[in-house]
C-alpha cells in the first residue's frame, strides 16, 4: 500500500522541496560551503506513535439482522433484494385471509413468537381440521376391520361351508387312496362287470337248442293256464278240496265234543269225501305228470282211507285245547272255501302274470335272432368292463396326478374359504397403515395452517409500524406491522473496487454519526459482498459494520465510517514529505545536513513508519533534498 502511494507522495515532496530549495539557495547563497547551519530549513522529528491505514466512505445506520437484505447482481442486469426488497423488520403473514384485529401498539416491545395480529380465512382453518380429523377416524377404522376381518375377502365362512369343505377334502383323499390302493369291494365288483360281460357276450355268441325252447314254450303255457285258472272260476276239484276239508274239520270238532261212545255222521261222511277227493285227484292228473305229483296224489289217498277208518273205529275223549285245535281247524277251513268260491284275488293274478311274462321273456330271448350290432354292442361292453378292471387293479399315471389334483383343489378351497373374511396380509395392513399416517399428517398440516392465522413476531424487537388496518387483505408477500431491532444496530456502507480489495471480516471500524455531532462509535466488519454492483459504470461493494454500542442512534441516520485495514502502534514516524524515495535528510544540531537512507513501513495520508536508519528524536527536513 505504500509502494502505491509514496510515487505521488514523492512527486508532491520533490516539488516542494525544489521550490524551497530554490529560495533556500537564494537567500543562503553566501553560506553554502561554509558548514555554517544559519539558513532556516523546517525540519521535524522523528516521534514514536501509530500509524492507521483506512478506508470508507458514507453509510447509513440500519438493523444488524438486515444484513440478509444487502442487494446483489441480479441476472438481468439491475439490483434485487432478498425477500423482493422488502425492509428486514417487516413482518408478513403465512397465511391467506382479512386481518382480524392487532394485538399490538407501536412503540410496543414484542418477543420472538410474541402474538402480533389475528387473521379470519372464513373458517378454513377449522373445517380443514375437522375434516383431517374425520379423515383419521375413517382410516382407523379401516385399519382395525383389516386387522380382524377384510370386508374385501367377503364374510366369513359358515361353519356349514366349513364341514362341507373339510368333508370333499377327506373324500378327495380317500378317491385319490383308492386310485392307487382300490378297495377289496371295488375290485371285486370290477371283476364281476368283466366277467357278466363275458357272459352276455358268450349268450349273444351261444344259439339255444331245441330242449331249452321246447321247455320254454311249454312254461309259457304253463303260465297261461295258471293265470287263467287264478282269474277264472275255481275248479271243481279245488272246491271238494276246500269242502273236504271243512268236512273234515268239522268232523275233529264233533268227534271230540261227543262222546267216546264212536265217531259221528258227520265225521264219517268228511272221511269219505276226503277219500272221493283223493281219488279224483289221481283220476285228474294230466297223462305224463311227474311220479312225485303221482306220489303225492295216491298218498293222500292213503290217508284219506286212514282216516276214514280211524273214525269208524271208536275213540278216547279229548280236552280243552284239542277242542280248540279242532274249532281253529274247522273256522280256516270256511276261510278257504269263502276264498275259492269267493272272485279271485288280485294279489294271486298278479302273482301269476308275473310268472307268465317271465316266461315270455325267456322264450323270447332263448327264440330271439342277435344281430351284428348287438353282438358289437356286447364285445364292447365286455372290453370296456375289461378297461375298467385293468384301472382299478394298474391305475394309470395321468389318473394318479387327477386324484392328485383333485386333492390340492379340495385343499386350496378349503383354504380360500378359511381365508374369507380373515384379516388383511402384510401388504394391505401396510397400505391401511399408511392411509393413518397420511391421515395424521393432515391433521397436523391444518393445525399448523390454522395456527398461522396468528401474525407473530419473527424476533425480539419494538414495534415500529402497523402496515394493514382491520379488514384489509392479508397474503404472505404483503407486510402487515415491522418490528425492528433498536439494540442491536449496524452500518450499510458502499465501498470502491479499490478500497473493499483491503477489507476482510472482523477488522476494526469508526463510524462517526452526522446527527450527533459527529459523535464516533466503535464497530467491526461482519460481511463484505464477494460480487459488486453496477451503477452506472461505478462499481461498488456492499460492507456491513456491526455497532458495539448504538446508543442515541436510530436506523436510517447517515453516518461516515472508516475501516482499518492496517495499523502499526508505537512506532517511530516521520513526516511524509520528509521522505525522498529511500532517503531522509537529517539535520543536525549544528545545522549541517546530511542524506541517510531508511527502511520504510506502513505509511497513511500524513505519516511513515521508519523500521530502520533513523533513531528517535533526530530531525530531518521537510522538504527533503538529495545531493
Amino acid at each position: 500500500m505504500l509502494r502505491d502511494l509514496l510515487p505521488v507522495k514523492r512527486l508532491l515532496a520533490g516539488l516542494a522541496v525544489l521550490a524551497a530549495g530554490a529560495g533556500a539557495a537564494i537567500a543562503l547563497w553566501p553560506l553554502h560551503g561554509s558548514g555554517a547551519a544559519s539558513r532556516s530549513v523546517p525540519t521535524a522529528a522523528a516521534t514514536r506513535g501509530d500509524i492507521v491505514l483506512s478506508v470508507g466512505g458514507v453509510g447509513r445506520i440500519v438493523e444488524a439482522r438486515a444484513a440478509a437484505q444487502i442487494s446483489v447482481p441480479a441476472s438481468s442486469g439491475g439490483t434485487s433484494t432478498a425477500a423482493a426488497g422488502a425492509p428486514a423488520d417487516a413482518v408478513f403473514p403465512r397465511a391467506i385471509g382479512h386481518v382480524a384485529r392487532f394485538l399490538v401498539k407501536p412503540g410496543q416491545d414484542v418477543h420472538a413468537g410474541d402474538p402480533i395480529a389475528v387473521l379470519d380465512d372464513g373458517s378454513a382453518a377449522a373445517i380443514a381440521i375437522v375434516q383431517a380429523h374425520n379423515d383419521v377416524a375413517t382410516a382407523q377404522l379401516e385399519l382395525n376391520q383389516k386387522q380382524t376381518s377384510d370386508t374385501t375377502r367377503g364374510l366369513p365362512p359358515t361353519q356349514a361351508e366349513l364341514h362341507a369343505a373339510r368333508l370333499a377334502l377327506q373324500a378327495a383323499i380317500g378317491r385319490a387312496r383308492l386310485v392307487t390302493h382300490p378297495a377289496a369291494a371295488d375290485t371285486v365288483a370290477a371283476r364281476l362287470d368283466a366277467f357278466k360281460a363275458r357272459a352276455d357276450l358268450e349268450a349273444l355268441t351261444r344259439k339255444p337248442g331245441p330242449a331249452s325252447l321246447t321247455a320254454a314254450r311249454l312254461a309259457v303255457d304253463v303260465a297261461t293256464q295258471r293265470l287263467a285258472q287264478a282269474a277264472g272260476p275255481p275248479a271243481q276239484v279245488d272246491v271238494s278240496a276246500v269242502r273236504s276239508e271243512l268236512a273234515k274239520a268239522q268232523a275233529d270238532l264233533d268227534a271230540l265234543r261227543a262222546t267216546p261212545s264212536g265217531a259221528s255222521a258227520t265225521a264219517v261222511q268228511a272221511a269219505q269225501l276226503a277219500v272221493t277227493l283223493a281219488q279224483q285227484r289221481i283220476v285228474a292228473l294230466p297223462p305224463g305228470a311227474p311220479a312225485s305229483d303221482v306220489t303225492a296224489a295216491q298218498l293222500e289217498l292213503k290217508k284219506a282211507q286212514a282216516d276214514l277208518e280211524t273214525l269208524q273205529r271208536p275213540v278216547a275223549g279229548a280236552g280243552a285245547s284239542s277242542l280248540a285245535a279242532a274249532q281253529a281247524a274247522v273256522d280256516l277251513a270256511n276261510q278257504k272255501l269263502a276264498l275259492v268260491t269267493g272272485p279271485p284275488s288280485a294279489t294271486v293274478v298278479a302273482a301269476v302274470q308275473l310268472e307268465l311274462e317271465k316266461a315270455k321273456a325267456e322264450r323270447e330271448l332263448l327264440e330271439r335272432v342277435v344281430g351284428p350290432r348287438a353282438l358289437d354292442a356286447g364285445r364292447i361292453a365286455a372290453k370296456l368292463a375289461q378297461l375298467r378292471l385293468a384301472r382299478v387293479l394298474h391305475p394309470s399315471a395321468a389318473t394318479v396326478v387327477a386324484g392328485r389334483a383333485d386333492v390340492a383343489k379340495a385343499a386350496a378351497d378349503l383354504e380360500t374359504l378359511q381365508r374369507r373374511g380373515s384379516p388383511a396380509g402384510p401388504i394391505e395392513l401396510a397400505i391401511a397403515r399408511l392411509k393413518v399416517q397420511a391421515a395424521t399428517a393432515r391433521v397436523s398440516a391444518a393445525e399448523l395452517q390454522a395456527s398461522r392465522l396468528t401474525v407473530r413476531a419473527p424476533a425480539d424487537g419494538t414495534v415500529t409500524a402497523l402496515l394493514a388496518v382491520p379488514g384489509s387483505p392479508a397474503d404472505p408477500a404483503t407486510p402487515i406491522a415491522s418490528v425492528a431491532d433498536l439494540q442491536h444496530l449496524a452500518v450499510a456502507v458502499d465501498l470502491s473496487e479499490f478500497d473493499i480489495a483491503k477489507v476482510r471480516r472482523g477488522q476494526s471500524a469508526v463510524v462517526a454519526v452526522d446527527a450527533l455531532g459527529g459523535k464516533e462509535l466503535r464497530g467491526r466488519v461482519v460481511f463484505e459482498a464477494l460480487t459488486g454492483i453496477d451503477s452506472g459504470g461505478v462499481v461498488t461493494f456492499p460492507v456491513r459494520v456491526a455497532l458495539d454500542h448504538a446508543t442515541a442512534v436510530k436506523p436510517g441516520m447517515n453516518v461516515s465510517v472508516k475501516i482499518v485495514v492496517a495499523e502499526r502502534r508505537n512506532v517511530v514516524r516521520v513526516p511524509l514529505e520528509a521522505v525522498a524515495g529511500q532517503t531522509v535528510t537529517v539535520v543536525g544540531r549544528d545545522g549541517t545536513e546530511r542524506l541517510r537512507h531508511v527502511t520504510l513501513g506502513l505509511a497513511d495520508n500524513k505519516q511513515v513508519e521508519i523500521r530502520s536508519g533513523l533513531k528517535l528524536g533526530e530531525r530531518v527536513a521537510l522538504a527533503a533534498h538529495g545531493g
